[in-house]
């Protein structure tokens, strides 16, 4: 039986060359950090309508995404939303959908990137499958909810939470 090294391990620990060499600190031994935000619809339930943008939080450059979850209190009615990331720098393209793409909030709802912990997994980006996490982020800017579909409930609550690790 063999024994092998994962890359950073390796650069860390047993650099064949015998040059030991650091990795980012966002990926061995970094601390999680959490963004999170919420908001209410508010009344009349027509204020927010579809394709509306909620910003929910700032991240810079090289911020590593590991999980973006959302949840609800109660439905939001038949909407869905797309959770995704608006760059300052114009030369870079946004995606409105880069964390979670049409997640549904028709009940009381808990949803993220990858599933687990009771969460329905909600592909990204069009995807057919899990998103390579981590994310990394280009540039700074903003998480964002756009709102998909039929207006959201008035009264409700949305919850959003981006787990993410930065040098």
């Amino acid at each position: 039986m063999a024994t092998v090294n994962g890359v950073n391990y390796a650069s860390t620990h047993a650099p064949s060359d015998g040059n030991w060499k650091l990795v980012p600190v966002s990926e061995v031994g970094g601390t999680v950090r959490v963004l999170y935000d919420s908001y209410t619809v508010p009344t009349p339930q027509d204020t927010v309508v579809a394709n509306d943008i909620l910003n929910i939080g700032r991240l810079t450059k090289d911020s590593r995404v590991w999980d973006v979850q959302i949840s609800t209190d109660a439905a939001l009615g038949a909407t869905t939303v797309d959770v995704g990331f608006a760059y300052d720098d114009t030369a870079i393209t946004d995606v409105v959908d880069l964390f979670l793409d049409n997640a549904g909030t028709a009940g009381i709802v808990n949803r993220g990137m990858l599933g687990g912990l009771g969460l329905g997994a909600i592909v990204s980006s069009g995807a057919t499958a899990t998103p390579q996490v981590p994310i990394t982020i280009e540039g700074e800017g903003i998480v964002q909810v756009k709102f998909l579909g039929a207006n959201p409930t008035a009264g409700k609550i949305l919850k959003v939470k981006v787990f993410y690790t930065i040098d």
